[in-house]
């Protein structure tokens, strides 16, 4: 942009009076059209420095814009390259990505399950390719067989294997930056209880395709026993779908497998495991205190005696801080023995929680699914299903 200049003041010459008897009107009259002349001459002396001043200046400016041209696109180029990568950032690309691993590791995992496979194996088959893939676990494998619900992960020197006749189901949890896929599928090797297997697979399914915001958790309740019972089987009440958050396997919401409990309205941005179990015994749970190898540190910590306990407590703070882990790592890190002692008494001090593993009665199968989703605007993504 030019400046204007301001114009220059307007001098008038008057010529040298040949007489000065000539009358006063003669001298204004003479004064006036010399004092005219002065200011036309003037402004066009003034105009044409200013067309003058213009035109260089518009130039310049011309030069500056073209020189500043490719400057202005780089930055426009940079800007948008930083934002498109923020925008990948989010919770649900990080749930995407582990769901991507998970998808692998069960593809992995159903080629292992078969009569004769050691659960040992498959579990530390499986959790060496979540690591491999570079994500890190969620909670330690499960493989349950037969009235064994959930919760059981095999501990150091575990000898069971799969037989002719068992229901497998195996939990697979993968965590990436905090956020976590949780899915499982079942195998059957008796042929009469493939219905078994497809009840909790369309619960799981219907449920999932009908979560959306705004739905309640009731709604999804109730679809759920209602599949699973027109396979005249019977849903676990104990056990049901969770909400799922950054660091948080377990949220406050959770999504019932039975009908008649309370709702709550769900809302964008919520993650969730929709998780189903259909059983041929009671639908009723027994702990089994006596077996559990799951763990998951509590919040508040006391001070420690015992050696093998504060050994324990070390290497659980330094690596599972946030997720449940299992006797098996920590046995790792020490031996068996001082695993095993150091366990045991922190959780009789209330400094770790216990999942003890979790039976229907004996003599009943049950069966597993489960896929992880997260709700957004009107819909959902299911993070554990490909092409999602």
């Amino acid at each position: 942009m030019s400046k204007q200049t301001k114009g220059a003041k307007s001098s008038t010459g008057s010529k040298k009076a040949t007489t000065q008897k000539k009358s006063s009107s003669t001298k204004k009259s003479s004064s006036t059209k010399q004092t005219a002349k002065s200011k036309v001459s003037t402004k066009k002396t003034s105009s044409t420095k200013k067309q003058a001043t213009q035109t260089k200046k518009g130039l310049a400016t011309v030069k500056t814009t073209v020189k500043k041209k490719p400057q202005t696109t780089k930055k426009v180029v940079k800007k948008r390259a930083t934002t498109r990568k923020a925008e990948k950032e989010g919770p649900l690309d990080f749930y995407l990505k582990a769901g991507q691993i998970s998808i692998k590791v069960k593809e992995l995992l159903r080629s292992k399950v078969k009569i004769g496979a050691s659960v040992l194996e498959i579990c530390e088959i499986g959790e060496a390719k979540i690591k491999e893939l570079g994500a890190k676990w969620a909670f330690p494998l499960n493989v349950s067989i037969n009235n064994v619900a959930a919760h059981y992960s095999s501990p150091p020197n575990d000898d069971l294997v799969i037989k002719k006749g068992d229901v497998v189901k195996v939990d697979c949890g993968v965590e990436v930056n905090g956020y976590v896929a949780d899915t499982a599928f079942t195998i059957s090797f008796n042929k009469d209880l493939a219905d078994l297997v497809k009840a909790s697979h369309e619960a799981t399914k219907a449920a999932v395709d009908l979560i959306r915001p705004g739905i309640t958790t009731d709604r999804l309740g109730q679809e759920i026993e209602d599949i699973i019972r027109s396979y005249d089987f019977r849903p676990i009440r104990e056990l049901s779908g969770h909400q799922l958050d950054q660091n948080t396997l377990h949220g406050p919401i959770t999504i019932p497998n039975v009908k008649g409990t309370k709702g709550i309205k769900l809302v964008e941005g919520q993650a969730f495991a929709i998780e189903t179990f259909a059983t041929t015994g009671t639908g009723k749970l027994v702990k089994g205190e006596n077996k559990c190898f799951i763990f998951q540190l509590n919040p508040v910590q006391i001070p420690i005696r015992l050696d093998p306990a504060r050994k324990a407590r070390k290497v659980i703070l330094a690596n599972y801080s946030h997720f449940p882990f299992t006797t098996r790592w920590i046995a790792k890190e020490l031996t068996v023995s001082a695993a095993k002692i150091g366990l045991t008494y922190l959780a009789n001090k209330g400094q770790i929680h216990r999942y003890p593993v979790l039976s229907d009665i004996r003599g009943s199968f049950v069966s597993q699914s489960e896929h992880t989703v997260y709700l957004t605007e009107k819909s959902r993504v299911i993070t554990t299903l490909e092409n999602q």
